[in-house]
């Protein structure tokens, strides 16, 4: 059993600090050919890579590893990945993103759950409303962060959200996806993680 914990915690350690060396070789390489614009986003995708732990600590929260994981792997696919190298121009790519936030969000829906139950644990709330509470708490941070894509767009004229090719669709499957992404989550903690 310690041995296992060990290979996790290793296993975890290793994917951490080796994001954070191809985000930094990134900063680097963009610094010297003087592109700024990507410079400063791969500086943003680094400092994000340590705003998890300091969520957990704020907000008192065990730290799960599973989860910050999640975190730093969901930072590198969409700014290191996405925005730094591209992948953007596939068409799938921004909702398949939408769909992994939202999973990450559900579980963290789950976890906010269980630190205000009285016995830290949310077994003792009925599962409709453990469902309507992570779709609710997914359809926030949804909301909020297109509120975030219109607010840049409008301050900077910009198109995060598509508009200009898409109208609202972009922004209606950004939610769709955010969802659905938070049903999975729900579905996996109610057949899995439950039963540890």
């Amino acid at each position: 059993m310690k041995i296992n914990y060990k290979i996790k915690t290793l296993t975890y350690n290793i994917c951490k600090y080796v994001i954070r060396i191809l985000i930094f070789i990134n900063v680097i390489n963009n610094f010297i050919k003087k592109d700024y614009y990507f410079t400063l986003i791969g500086v943003a995708a680094f400092i994000l890579t340590f705003i998890p732990s300091l969520i957990f600590k704020i907000m008192k929260i065990e730290p799960d590893k599973r989860l910050y994981l999640s975190i730093i792997i969901f930072i590198f696919i969409s700014l290191y990945l996405g925005t730094l190298n591209n992948f953007y121009k596939y068409t799938w790519w921004d909702t398949m993103l939408h769909t992994i936030s939202g999973m990450i969000i559900g579980f963290f829906a789950i976890i906010i759950l269980k630190k205000h139950s009285p016995n830290k644990s949310i077994d003792n709330y009925d599962k409709i409303f453990i469902f309507i509470f992570i779709l609710s708490f997914a359809a926030l941070c949804g909301v909020v962060w297109e509120i975030y894509e219109f607010t840049v767009d409008t301050l900077f004229n910009l198109d995060m959200q598509g508009v200009e090719y898409t109208g609202v669709t972009d922004t209606m499957v950004d939610l769709i996806a955010d969802l659905i992404g938070s049903i999975i989550s729900y579905v996996i903690y109610h057949f899995t993680y439950k039963k540890q």
